[in-house]
């Protein structure tokens, strides 16, 4: 059926958009990780994808989920996912982040995965999100990680990007308890720190091919980025300056 709808990644303004059949596993990996992350929080849970894209990783929550809802403010990524994925647990529906339309205290868990870093008006969607879960719910939410907060991204889809001292110290605003994760890539220390000085050098991004990256990878001891799969993943409170992305699970809205 998935033939028959219109990929969402081919309309305009979804570049950023994650396709499970056009992404290499690295891309897709580093995705999907964050909700195996999810999975213990979910299980037997009525739960809601805010944000959800094309619904791959609503898919993911409905193995354990009693019920699924994932939502997504653009139709045809909506589309793809009633297609490619709605069962009797798991359902899609266009709405706002922002303004839901679900009654208050509706979910036991809200995931929403690289979704903050988008919004134009990011206390409004936090009241939302405090809103529509229970007392005793957790909203689980991820974010890239930046040094020192940006209010003028270079990434023309990011309204902000967060430090971690800004992103826990915002969540704190609307939840008394906020846990800190980093996800990043498993890897040797020698391929980190020489990662760090080609970063610096700008020689990073010279290195042509697959092939050689692949060779200097396995050299290095690291799964090469394009052919990462979930386990040369780690999302853990260790090293969090390392990590690429930061999870925070919040318990106790206000």
């Amino acid at each position: 059926m998935k033939d028959l709808i219109r990929n969402p990644l081919d309309i305009e303004g979804a570049t950023e958009r994650i396709d499970p059949d056009r992404e290499p596993p690295g891309i897709l990996s580093i995705h999907l990780k964050r909700y195996e992350f999810a999975l213990s929080y979910c299980k037997g849970k009525q739960v809601l994808d805010a944000a959800c894209g094309v619904g791959y990783g609503t898919n993911h929550l409905a193995q354990v989920a009693s019920s699924i809802v994932g939502i997504d403010i653009n139709p045809e990524a909506i589309a793809y996912g009633r297609a490619r994925f709605e069962s009797d647990r798991l359902n899609f529906q266009i709405a706002n982040v922002m303004e839901t339309g679900f009654l208050n205290a509706q979910f036991d868990v809200i995931c929403s995965f690289e979704t903050i870093e988008h919004l134009p008006n990011i206390p409004a969607y936090l009241k939302e999100m405090v809103r529509i879960l229970r007392p005793d719910g957790f909203y689980i939410v991820s974010t890239p990680q930046v040094s020192k907060i940006n209010h003028r991204p270079n990434n023309p889809y990011h309204t902000i990007e967060f430090s971690r001292a800004d992103f826990e110290t915002l969540l704190h605003q609307y939840f008394d308890q906020v846990e800190i994760f980093g996800e990043r890539r498993k890897e040797s220390e020698l391929h980190y720190w020489l990662t760090r000085l080609f970063d610096v050098t700008g020689l990073r991004g010279r290195i042509p091919g697959l092939g050689l990256r692949r060779f200097v990878n396995q050299a290095l001891q690291t799964t090469p980025f394009e052919e990462m799969l979930l386990e040369d993943l780690t999302i853990t409170k260790e090293k969090i300056e390392r990590a690429s992305d930061l999870i925070a699970v919040c318990k106790n809205p206000k």
